[in-house]
């Protein structure tokens, strides 16, 4: 029977996340974005919108509890997540391509011949690595028990213990199979020794059911792995760097500073954006085919780092200066907003320890235990809670690949988010990490409250088959070691270097 309720939760949410999609834009946008670029804006909204719905998911499967609820959740999740890969594959890779098309004549035709060519790329990469791998590990292996026989106890002829009910049977043991198999016990309910509820079962553990999963699932699997190497990557450098960010940007605040002061330090700030001026001559003259060298986009790199730096400064001067150190509320309320993020980050990773590593025997549920009961006790204040930890990880994601492009700015160039100065590639590049990811945490947040989702269908889907696929089936055994590990590796870094710097480029 469908219900009605979760129909409507299943539309009002994803209205609500569209108008926070609006506002995000208006809020972000860089001025030169206002009232143009509209198509880059679309897919802005629709790939939040998609990130945020495939995540809020995981409790509407929970409440249509295993299909009672009139939803074939086995069948969404399969759509929303072939929509994602198409998102974060071919969508916003051509709208960023289009974007930042920098043809001599910018006609509509040559814009969009270029961002063909650019997503013709990233999707011929992406079909090959998938064909090649769905041909020789499309094939999924789970572990079964098979039972080759179960005997009733009905009286014993030694005395009571196990061992010697097997040597009463010795010729049964033979026939099966000799030492391949697992003898198990099961001592029954009543008092009376011989009544029948006692059996002796022989098992072969060592069998796997192997089937070739469809393509489409492992579409799924394939952005999967790629997400979750994201998230390990980003998501534990995240997980660290968002809260020490926010309380180390408190200590740091800018500070009302004299006239003269002002003067010597904009004078500084002069000479640097001069010097990057001639850098960037010399760079772009390098690449004027269009074709960039390893070492030249390396300084590339460098180049929009020291900038993005120098913006950050020559911002901090203005507000030390022409507004005497800004709003001093601002700067408290992120550094109580630092102390909260600490702690979310900390529970994260005492779940991992506590509950996630453990498993299948866990230390102790923890936020299971807090979702679980605030569900009971009003199902809104559970899926609120999962909704607060799981977008969470999704910021931290975002803010680990901005400081991974900070320090390790050889490998791609930044793409900040900053309040009225965010340019429509950097909405567009954010995005489809988060499309990227939303599969990685969704499949995260499955396992870390597997107790809250026992009976969906979307733990079905990754525990029977994605986790069980060739070869990748190892990766998910060390994955969340890894991400502990990151975070734990990210720490010590930001504690010896804390300070983010520019790079010297070397022209």
């Amino acid at each position: 029977m469908v219900n009605v309720f979760l129909i409507i939760i299943a539309v009002v949410i994803p209205a609500l996340v569209i108008l926070a999609s609006l506002y995000l834009i208006a809020y972000f946008q860089h001025p030169d974005d206002k009232n143009v670029a509209y198509f880059p804006k679309i897919i802005v909204i629709l790939g939040l919108t998609l990130a945020a719905t495939s995540i809020l998911m995981l409790p509407l499967d929970v409440a249509n509890d295993g299909g009672k609820g009139g939803f074939p959740m086995d069948i969404l999740w399969i759509v929303i997540y072939i929509v994602v890969a198409v998102f974060a594959i071919v969508i916003c890779p051509f709208a960023m391509f289009f974007y930042e098309s920098e043809e001599a004549d910018p006609g509509a035709g040559s814009q969009i011949a270029g961002a063909f060519k650019g997503t013709f790329a990233i999707l011929f990469a992406f079909t090959a690595l998938t064909v090649v791998l769905y041909v020789f590990f499309g094939v999924a292996e789970i572990p079964t028990i098979v039972i080759l026989g179960r005997f009733q106890v009905l009286s014993y002829p030694f005395m009571s213990d196990i061992s010697n009910i097997t040597y009463a049977l010795p010729e049964i043991a033979t026939i099966i199979g000799g030492n391949n198999e697992a003898i198990r016990f099961n001592p029954g309910n009543s008092s009376e020794r011989g009544d029948g509820s006692e059996y002796v079962e022989y098992r072969l553990d060592k069998e796997f059911l192997q089937f070739r999963v469809s393509i489409a699932l492992f579409i799924i699997t394939m952005v999967a792995f790629f997400g979750w190497l994201l998230f390990i990557i980003f998501g534990g450098i995240g997980l660290i760097a968002l809260p020490f960010d926010m309380i180390g940007d408190f200590k740091n605040r800018p500070q009302r500073i004299p006239y003269d002061k002002y003067l010597e330090r904009k004078k500084k700030i002069g000479e640097r954006a001069t010097e990057l001026v001639e850098i960037g001559k010399t760079i772009q003259s390098r690449t004027s085919g269009g074709i960039m060298s390893k070492r030249d986009r390396k300084n590339y790199n460098r180049f929009r780092q020291a900038i993005f730096l120098l913006e950050e400064d020559y911002e901090r001067l203005k507000i030390s200066y022409k507004r005497q150190g800004g709003k001093v509320i601002f700067y408290y309320a992120q550094f109580f907003g630092g102390f909260i993020a600490l702690g979310v980050s900390l529970g994260w990773l005492l779940h991992i320890i506590i509950y996630m590593i453990t498993a299948p025997e866990p230390f102790h549920p923890f936020l299971n235990s807090l979702v679980i009961a605030l569900n009971n006790a009003w199902g809104f204040l559970g899926v609120i809670v999962y909704g607060l930890l799981s977008f969470y990880l999704l910021f931290c994601v975002v803010k680990g690949n901005f400081k991974f492009g900070l320090r390790l700015f050889f490998l791609f160039p930044i793409h900040p988010m900053r309040v009225g100065n965010t340019m429509m590639n950097a909405f567009l590049f954010n995005v489809g990490l988060i499309l990227i990811t939303s599969v990685s945490i969704t499949h995260f947040c499955t396992m870390a409250f597997s107790q809250f989702t026992s009976t969906t269908a979307i733990n079905s889907l990754f525990e029977t088959a994605v986790k069980n696929l060739k070869i990748l089936k190892w990766f998910w055994v060390v994955y969340i070691f890894a991400i502990f590990v990151m975070a734990i590796l990210t720490a010590i870094f930001l504690f010896v270097k804390p300070k983010d710097k520019p790079a010297k480029i070397r022209v």
